[in-house]
C-alpha cells in the first residue's frame, strides 16, 4: 500500500485536497517530509480501528453557491485521513477503470482514472467541453435529445449498494470494507453519501453509476454522460420518453433519482442552439469567436512540469491574442453571466501582463460587478491569490481594499464561510491593523475549524505575540485543525514557546510530532507556512 500512499500524497501536492475548499498547509508538509507521512499513512493501515480512536478524522461540511440562488453541501477531510482515503481508492481505482465502458465508445467521458508519474494526475485530459462536444456531434444524426442530471448524487450514493460493486472489483482483499469504513465515519455513520469535492469521491461515484450506463449501453441507447450529467439521443419525442422512464427507473434501484427542472426534451436543433458557443462561429461575429477561442484555450499550468517555463510562455502567447478583458467586460453587463465563459476568462488572467491583470482586478471586484459575479466568486478569489505576490502596491493595496470593503458594507457574501476561508486566505498575505482587528473578530465570533486555524496562522505571520500567547493557553480545547496551528506559532514564540512544547510533548499525536518537526524546520530556515 506505501506505493498507493505515494501516490495520494503526490497528487495532493500538485493538485490539492478537493477543487472547492482552499487548500490546507498539509500540502507542503507532504511536499517536504513525504516518506514521513506514508509512514503515518502506513500506520493507520496497520491498525486502522486503533487510529481512527486516537486520531479521529475531524472534517468540515460547508456549503458552496451553485449559480445564484443555491447551495450545496461540500467536505473537507482532515488532511491525513483524506490522503489516506485516496490511497485506498487508488489502489483499487485501475480495476475499477477496467469495468466502466471503453473511454473509445464516447459514452462516458468523466473521471478517466489513469496515473501520470510526471503530473502526479489520476486523470485523463477528458474535460466537460469535450463531453459537451461530442453531445453536438451525437445530435447531428438524431431528431430529438433529452437532456437530464441526477438530483443531489453524492450526498445520496448508497453505501451498501457501493460495497457490493467494490467488492465484485476486488474479491481478495479487505480495501472496500476499510474505504465504506471510513465514509461511515466521515458520513456520521449515515448509511449513504459521498464527501463532495475531491478525487477519491469522484472514482467511486462513477463505480456508484456503472450500472446504470451498462444498461442504456446493452441496449443500443446513444447516450453521454459526464458525472452526474445524461444527455441522450433519440429519433422521437415518444422514443425520450421512454427511455426517461427507463433511466429513472434504474436509478431508482440504488435510490437515486432526476432532477425534474434540470430534465428537457428537445429537438436536436434547439439542443445546438443553447450550445452554440461551442460551434464554429461566422467569421464576421468577433465577439462570439473571442468567446470560442477561449474556451478552446487549456488554462491548466502545472508550475512542478519540466517544461513549465515553456508552458507558461505558450499559455501567456494564447491568452494574448484574446481579448480578456473585453469578454470580462462583457459578462459583468449581463443579467446572469455564462459562467463556462466566466470562468475560463478569470483563470486566464494569470497570463496577462501586470497592467492588464489591474484591469481585471478593478472589474472583477466592483461592488456592483460582484454581485453579477457571484456563482464564481470563489474563482475569482483563487486567480487573486494566484497573482497577488505577483502585483505592485497600486494592485494588492486594491484587493486588500475591495475585500475589506466587503465586510464593512456586510455583503452576503462575507455570510458563506467557504467565501470567508478564501478571503481570510489573501488579507492574510499582508499585515494592517484593520485586518488584524476584523481576524480577532471572525475569531470569536466564528466557529469554521479551517477559518480559525487560517487566523492563527495569519497572525502567527504577523507576529502578533499577544493574541499567540493567549490562544496558547486553549490548546487542550483546541480542534486538531487550530492545534497544529498552535504548534507553528510557537516557534514565534522564543523562550516561552519553546518551553510550551516541552511541557506538552506527551499530548502531542503522531500527526501532531510531524508538523512540529517541519515546523521546526520552516523557523529554522526563515520560510512561512502561508495558510
Amino acid at each position: 500500500m506505501k506505493e498507493n500512499f505515494r501516490k495520494a500524497l503526490i497528487n495532493i501536492v500538485r493538485h490539492g485536497d478537493t477543487d472547492i475548499f482552499p487548500f490546507p498547509f498539509e500540502r507542503y508538509l507532504f511536499a517536504e517530509k513525504l516518506h514521513e507521512a506514508i509512514d503515518i499513512l502506513n500506520s493507520y493501515h496497520s491498525n486502522l480501528e486503533e487510529a481512527l480512536s486516537q486520531s479521529p478524522p475531524l472534517t468540515l461540511v460547508k456549503l458552496s453557491q451553485v449559480g445564484y440562488y443555491g447551495f450545496r453541501q461540500a467536505t473537507m477531510i482532515e488532511p491525513f485521513w483524506n490522503a489516506y482515503y485516496l490511497g485506498l481508492v487508488i489502489s483499487l481505482a485501475d480495476s475499477i477503470e477496467q469495468k466502466r465502458i471503453k473511454e473509445s465508445d464516447k459514452h462516458v467521458f468523466s473521471y478517466r482514472f489513469k496515473w501520470n508519474e510526471d503530473t502526479g494526475s489520476l486523470f485523463k485530459e477528458t474535460s466537460w467541453i469535450d463531453y459537451k462536444k461530442q453531445c453536438i456531434e451525437n445530435s447531428k444524426s438524431f431528431n430529438i435529445v433529452l437532456q437530464t442530471d441526477i438530483s443531489n448524487f453524492y450526498p445520496r450514493v448508497n453505501h451498501h449498494k457501493l460495497e457490493n460493486e467494490l467488492k465484485r472489483v476486488d474479491t481478495k482483499s479487505d480495501i472496500p470494507k476499510r474505504i465504506i469504513r471510513l465514509l461511515s465515519v466521515f458520513s456520521g455513520t449515515i448509511s449513504y453519501g459521498l464527501p463532495v469535492g475531491g478525487p477519491a469521491s469522484r472514482i467511486l461515484a462513477e463505480l456508484a453509476l456503472n450500472h446504470t450506463d451498462y444498461h442504456l449501453y446493452s441496449r443500443g441507447i446513444v447516450f453521454c454522460r459526464y458525472a452526474d450529467d445524461y444527455t441522450i439521443f433519440c429519433n422521437t419525442e415518444s422514443e425520450a420518453y421512454k427511455i426517461l422512464i427507463f433511466l429513472s427507473e434504474k436509478l431508482s434501484n440504488d435510490q437515486l433519482g432526476l432532477q425534474k427542472d434540470k430534465t428537457k426534451i428537445m429537438s436536436s436543433a434547439e439542443f445546438r442552439e443553447i450550445h452554440n458557443f461551442l460551434d464554429p462561429k461566422p467569421l464576421n461575429d468577433k465577439e462570439s469567436e473571442e468567446e470560442q477561442k477561449l474556451l478552446n484555450i487549456s488554462i491548466r499550468f502545472d508550475p512542478y512540469s519540466a517544461t513549465a517555463v515553456e508552458d507558461y510562455e505558450a499559455l501567456k502567447e494564447a491568452v494574448q491574442e484574446i481579448d480578456i478583458i473585453g469578454i470580462l467586460s462583457r459578462e459583468v453587463n449581463k443579467t446572469r453571466i455564462d459562467q463556462s465563459v466566466t470562468k475560463q476568462a478569470i483563470n486566464a488572467i494569470k497570463a496577462l501582463t501586470n497592467d492588464r491583470q489591474i484591469q481585471a482586478v478593478k472589474i472583477l471586484l466592483d461592488g456592483t460587478n460582484l454581485l453579477t459575479l457571484s456563482p464564481v466568486f470563489t474563482t475569482i478569489i483563487r486567480a487573486l491569490r494566484s497573482i497577488y505576490e505577483d502585483l505592485n502596491e497600486e494592485g494588492k493595496s486594491l484587493i486588500d481594499k475591495s475585500l475589506m470593503d466587503l465586510f464593512i458594507n456586510e455583503s452576503y457574501l462575507t455570510k458563506i464561510e467557504m467565501n470567508l476561508n478564501y478571503i481570510v486566505q489573501i488579507l492574510s498575505l499582508k499585515h494592517a491593523p484593520e485586518k488584524e482587528t476584523l481576524f480577532i473578530k471572525l475569531f470569536e465570533t466564528e466557529t469554521n475549524h479551517l477559518l480559525r486555524r487560517q487566523i492563527i496562522m495569519a497572525m502567527t505571520n504577523w507576529n502578533c505575540h499577544y493574541w499567540l500567547v493567549d490562544i496558547k493557553n486553549q490548546f487542550a480545547i483546541l480542534t486538531p485543525w487550530e492545534r497544529r496551528a498552535v504548534i507553528y506559532s510557537s516557534y514565534f514564540l522564543g523562550d516561552e514557546g519553546r518551553h510550551w512544547r516541552d511541557h506538552n510533548k506527551n499530548l502531542f499525536r503522531n500527526e501532531e510530532e510531524l508538523i512540529r518537526d517541519w515546523c521546526s524546520f520552516r523557523k529554522q530556515s526563515n520560510s512561512l507556512i502561508l495558510v
